[in-house]
């Protein structure tokens, strides 16, 4: 009798996901991109300048950490994680809060976590504390590798400080700080009406097929109706977007005639290597100073306008 192959783990940098049964084989390659997609803009907190990423304080510490909670320590010198032994480093902690880390692991309040503390021994049963991590593994349970553990505060512990509040801000804002850095225009425009980008194909190449992740370009016209940086108000903006549902473009903005949005273009470089220099695409971002928009957080809610600008105007995007 064939033996049931052990659960597949699957790693990537600083994390790992476990729990894929012999069917979903097939899928982990996707699970994998799709996992480093949304890792991926949970570390971009190290844009932070260095003097922030030693700072121990709250605000500091939240700003560098995707997964904040409020827990209990239940057992010290513990692991749940079957893939991490335990150690002097390693605790067991019931979580009575999640401060953020949510849309990463879930809401984990009542439940359990290991964590690899960065402090080995500072930490006994029944000690509360805030925990500021980063997910090392994600399974049944999650493991965070601590950047810090700040003692409980007394009293109405579950309302976020001021300082955890300034540091949360500050770990949204990176990803938009950093797309703000690489952006050639920034405006609200409200789209006008969206076509397909199709390049000509070259005689006697008209039966190449599909590539399996094409992110089938659009175009969107957009008129621009508030101005932050390049164009002027009324000029109108061709903007490129990926229309695929594909697992590799599933988080790249999608845009829709009537759709009023606020724009972080980028220069076609930025984009990566979907358009190359030489090719019909790239002369047509060129000529028409079009921008693309790749990114999840190169299309934002108008809402977003006046942080945005106030992001610019306190100069903590560089140019």
């Amino acid at each position: 009798m064939r033996s049931s192959p052990p659960p597949l783990s699957l790693s990537i940098p600083g994390l790992s996901l476990r729990r894929l049964s012999r069917r979903k084989r097939r899928r982990a390659s996707l699970v994998g991109i799709a996992c480093r997609a949304i890792f991926a803009i949970t570390l971009l907190a190290g844009n932070l300048p260095a003097a922030a990423q030693s700072d121990p304080t709250t605000a500091a510490l939240a700003s560098r950490s995707a997964i904040i909670v409020l827990g209990t320590v239940v057992k010290v010198d513990a692991s749940e994680e079957p893939l991490l032994a335990p150690s002097h480093a390693t605790a067991v902690i019931k979580i009575d809060k999640m401060y953020a880390g949510s849309e990463l692991a879930g809401d984990q309040t009542g439940r359990s976590a290991t964590v690899i503390l960065s402090k080995p021994g500072d930490l006994k049963v029944g000690s509360r504390a805030i925990f500021f991590g980063n997910p090392r593994f994600l399974g049944k349970t999650i493991t965070l590798a601590d950047e810090g553990e700040l003692p409980a505060p007394q009293g109405e512990e579950a309302r976020p400080s001021q300082a955890l509040e300034q540091g949360l801000q500050a770990r949204r804002d990176a990803p938009i700080r950093a797309r703000l850095a690489s952006a050639e225009m920034v405006f609200r425009g409200v789209v006008e009406k969206v076509r397909p980008f199709v390049e000509a194909e070259p005689k006697g190449n008209r039966t190449r097929q599909r590539d399996e992740h094409d992110p089938e370009w659009q175009v969107a016209m957009v008129r621009v109706t508030s101005a932050v940086r390049g164009p002027q108000n009324g000029a109108v903006v061709p903007v490129v977007f990926a229309a695929s549902r594909d697992i590799m473009w599933f988080h790249a903005p999608k845009l829709r005639s009537g759709e009023a949005a606020l724009i972080l273009g980028q220069r076609s470089q930025e984009g990566g290597t979907e358009l190359l220099p030489g090719t019909r695409g790239y002369k047509f971002v060129q000529e028409h100073h079009a921008v693309l928009v790749t990114h999840p957080f190169d299309v934002l809610p108008v809402a977003e306008e006046k942080h945005v600008v106030e992001l610019l105007q306190n100069k903590e995007v560089p140019r």
